[in-house]
C-alpha cells in the first residue's frame, strides 16, 4: 500500500530507513537526497544595446573637483553691488567689505584654473573680480557722497520744533 501511495513507484521514506523509524515526507518530485543548487544565471559582461528605436541616455560623467572660491567671489562682488544699488548708497561700508571680500576669492579662483586644479567657473572668477572692483569703487565713491551730503547740510533742528509742543495744534508759529 505505502507503494501506491508513491506514484513514481520509487521506494517510500518507510521503506528506505527500514520499516520502523519515522522520516518526513519527501517533497513532490524530489528523490529523498538533496540535489545540488542550480548554478546562478550567467550576466553578459558588456551592457545589452538598447532596441533600435529607443533612446538611451548617456553614462553619467565622471564629477569634477569644485571651484568654490570663484563661487565666493562672484556672489560677494554682486551682493555688494546690488546693495549699493538699492539702498542708494546708503550700505556703502557694507558694499566696500564686501568688495574686498570678492577680490582675493575671485583671485583664488582663477589660480585654480590656470593651475590645473578644475576646469570649473574661470569665467565666473574673472566676473567676480571686475564686480569687486566696481563695487569697492563705487562703494567709496558712495561714502565720499554721503560724508558730504551730511556735512554740508546743516539743519538747525530747533526751526523745526513746534515752539508750542503740540504737533497737532493748527496755529501759526507765534
Amino acid at each position: 500500500m505505502a507503494r501506491l501511495a508513491n506514484m513514481a513507484g520509487e521506494p517510500t521514506s518507510e521503506e528506505r530507513a527500514g520499516g520502523g523509524e519515522w522520516l518526513p515526507p519527501e517533497a513532490p518530485g524530489g528523490r529523498g537526497g538533496a540535489q545540488p543548487p542550480a548554478a546562478p544565471p550567467e550576466y553578459p559582461q558588456q551592457p545589452q544595446q538598447p532596441a533600435p528605436g529607443y533612446w538611451q541616455a548617456p553614462p553619467p560623467q565622471p564629477q569634477l573637483p569644485p571651484n568654490n572660491d570663484a563661487v565666493a567671489g562672484f556672489t560677494c562682488g554682486l551682493i555688494g553691488a546690488s546693495l549699493l544699488f538699492f539702498t542708494a548708497g546708503l550700505s556703502s561700508v557694507v558694499s566696500l567689505i564686501l568688495g574686498i571680500v570678492a577680490l582675493p576669492y575671485s583671485r583664488k579662483g582663477q589660480r585654480n584654473v590656470d593651475e590645473g586644479r578644475t576646469p570649473k567657473h574661470k569665467s565666473l572668477a574673472s566676473a567676480g573680480y571686475v564686480i569687486g572692483i566696481v563695487t569697492i569703487v563705487l562703494a567709496v565713491l558712495a561714502i565720499v557722497f554721503w560724508v558730504l551730503i551730511f556735512a554740508t547740510v546743516d539743519i538747525n533742528w530747533d526751526e523745526l520744533d513746534d515752539p508750542n509742543g503740540d504737533p497737532f495744534d493748527d496755529n501759526d508759529f507765534s
